[in-house]
């Protein structure tokens, strides 16, 4: 019993350190960030969530100038309606994004085909600065 009482002390500590922190700055972005210039603290992180229409073969494509002040840590698609058992329809993909070191990076993303050549202009674009500060 003793044992059981300790592993639910450990498993109950854990995961009270798996939440986000709250913090007083806007951490999600979606496509109104095209064109502005965006501010978050050094060693912070902020994601994106932008419409993805992946059933028809489309996919997000990003570059970033300087890596050594913004990295993109990973990305992730889900249904936009929610559904985990939905086929077919608008995806969202959510980027994740940490802040390195102080500076200005500019993060461009276009949504293509992949298979698409340099003449097809892509179907959506959109790019956004971001300062980091101390």
């Amino acid at each position: 019993m003793k044992s059981y009482a300790s592993f639910i002390f450990i498993l109950s500590f854990v995961l009270a350190n798996c939440s986000q922190p709250s913090s007083p700055i806007d951490l999600t972005l979606d496509s109104s960030v095209s064109g502005k210039t965006v501010s978050y603290p050094l060693n912070s992180n902020f994601t994106l969530k932008l419409d993805l229409n992946a059933d028809a073969g489309y996919q997000w494509d990003y570059s970033i100038t300087d890596t050594n002040i913004v990295k993109i840590d990973s990305t992730c698609n889900a249904p936009k309606s929610g559904n985990p058992d939905q086929i077919g329809g608008v995806t969202i993909e959510t980027f994740y994004f940490s802040t390195m070191k102080t500076g200005l990076s500019k993060i461009s993303l276009v949504e293509h085909h992949p298979w698409d050549t340099d003449e097809i202009q892509p179907i959506n674009s959109i790019s956004f600065t971001v300062r980091v500060t101390d």
